[in-house]
């Protein structure tokens, strides 16, 4: 594999995240962020670094000694937060290993060669740990959450992986919603007026997914790229989508997926609707927990929440989630 390192720059809302890799970990975060071009005006750089290692034995990051606390539950892993030091640290086995401080904005990643076979877990899950972790210290709080948004108010769309955000996202971009997210936003508690911010990134499928919508028909025959989960679509390839860099947050819809064909959409009880967003606070350093958990509270008392029972009539619920934002 060759040595040669790429070096690129993305932009995000006013920081410039700044990776230093292999040129295969580069391909795979270009195709990631490519909706994040850098303008060159930040106010601040984070800087992400990626070394990839023939074997175990020279993994250039190593656990801190120290007493650690576990604060993401991450299978066939550790995620582990040493407070004194304020470090994270997180390991894939002996795949993936990474340092990061996060009041300094600096993650540093040991890959274990062949780099193909744990590009998914180094750019994504653990790159996004420590990204979400990173922006918190900023005061830019984490959802793991679908957004769209029309006329500048979004609608949230909050849940688990398996609730169905990806494909209620691909129903509202069928239905001419501007995009934001399927996956992940941020809420912005640095200037007055609380606002959402996009993270937009290629929309994952399952092939389930897939099948309920024509035009994604080809992915049913698609092979996943090594190491992916889903496979990906770009919403402005497949379906026109401009993107929404921020909205004003006018309805949070919370899903479960329902056994029956006709959706259903009830009321929510903010207190209700802050209790299935509390896991997305990681518990690490006290004073930015309180302030996502703030955040979050601040959200769901101020926007109306909505349980969702998905059934199949996408459509429908297309018309229904402009009338939210109307409402």
């Amino acid at each position: 594999m060759s040595d040669s390192r790429r070096r690129q720059t993305y932009g995000f809302h006013g920081l410039n995240l700044e990776v230093s890799s292999s040129a295969a970990i580069a391909t795979c975060l270009d195709s990631r962020f490519q909706m994040l071009p850098s303008n060159g005006k930040c106010a601040e750089t984070l800087f992400f670094d990626f070394e990839c290692v023939s074997n175990s034995k020279v993994h250039r990051v190593g656990k801190p000694s120290g007493q650690a606390k576990p604060f993401y539950q991450l299978e066939g892993g550790e995620a582990s937060y040493f407070e004194a030091e304020d470090l994270l640290y997180l390991c894939y086995g002996d795949r993936v290993r990474v340092l990061c401080s996060p009041d300094s904005g600096v993650a540093y990643f040991s890959v274990l060669e062949p780099e193909t076979e744990n590009l998914w877990l180094a750019t994504h899950l653990l790159f996004t740990i420590c990204l979400v972790e990173i922006l918190k210290r900023r005061g830019l709080y984490s959802l793991h959450a679908g957004g769209l948004s029309a006329n500048g108010k979004c609608l949230l769309i909050p849940g688990t992986s398996g609730a169905g955000k990806s494909t209620l996202t691909v129903a509202s971009l069928r239905a001419n919603f501007d995009y934001m997210s399927d996956d992940m936003v941020f809420l912005d508690g640095r200037t007055d007026g609380f606002k959402v911010l996009a993270f937009p990134e290629e929309v994952d499928v399952s092939d389930e997914t897939a099948a309920f919508f024509p035009e994604l028909s080809f992915l049913l025959s698609a092979p996943k790229r090594c190491g992916w989960r889903k496979k990906q679509i770009h919403p402005m390839q497949i379906y026109g989508a401009k993107v929404a860099p921020q909205a004003r947050p006018a309805a949070v819809v919370i899903p479960r997926i329902a056994k029956s064909e006709s959706s259903v959409v009830t009321r929510m009880d903010p207190d209700e609707a802050l209790l299935e967003m509390v896991p997305n606070v990681l518990l690490t350093e006290a004073n930015s927990c309180r302030a996502h958990l703030d955040a979050l509270s601040e959200l769901v008392t101020s926007t109306p929440c909505y349980r969702l029972e998905t059934g199949r009539d996408f459509d429908q619920l297309s018309v229904r989630f402009r009338e939210l934002l109307c409402s």
